[in-house]
């Protein structure tokens, strides 16, 4: 795939294209479907990136929730099962995953959605201490940082979709 061809894609192609981009996702992905010709890969990421902070918080909110909890027992799919398989995070002892459910459920009860970072590159050590680090941050700040590392694993995907 490059620019021209995802720019002459019929809408439920397109749609079909970025289906696992952000899980649960489909207003973002027509919003962007709509924003199209892109002139670039970097336009269609500050699109993207100009949808989501746009959105009203329950919308951020909404797109949070359903991104799948890193750490958690449940399978993933697609991208999030390949991420978190290459972070270790499916290979983490009785232990760790005791720990990661725990933090987890400390920072969703305070934050009142779940724990999101962009996890390319990261050991399941920095992820764990960036869990722990964020569980003392405040809700309103909170929201934009997971956004932030939200609109980063759709820039990473995107990148996936559709290499330079």
């Amino acid at each position: 795939m490059n620019i021209v061809k995802l720019n002459s894609l019929a809408e439920d192609d397109f749609a079909d294209f970025f289906k696992h981009l952000l899980e649960h996702a489909d207003w973002v992905i027509k919003s962007l479907e709509l924003a199209r010709p892109f002139s670039c890969i970097d336009d269609l990421k500050i699109n993207l990136s100009s949808i989501v902070r746009s959105a009203s918080d329950d919308q951020k909110r909404s797109l949070l929730i359903h991104h799948p909890k890193l750490g958690s027992s449940v399978q993933v799919q697609g991208f999030s099962e390949s991420e978190q398989n290459k972070a270790g995070l499916h290979a983490l002892s009785d232990d760790e995953s005791v720990s990661f459910k725990k933090m987890n459920e400390i920072y969703e009860g305070k934050m009142g959605f779940p724990f999101v970072v962009a996890v390319a590159g990261l050991s399941q050590r920095e992820i764990f201490q960036a869990l722990e680090l964020r569980c003392h941050g405040n809700p309103i700040n909170e929201l934009a940082v997971a956004i932030d590392e939200l609109i980063k694993v759709a820039f990473i995907r995107i990148s996936k979709l559709i290499p330079d």
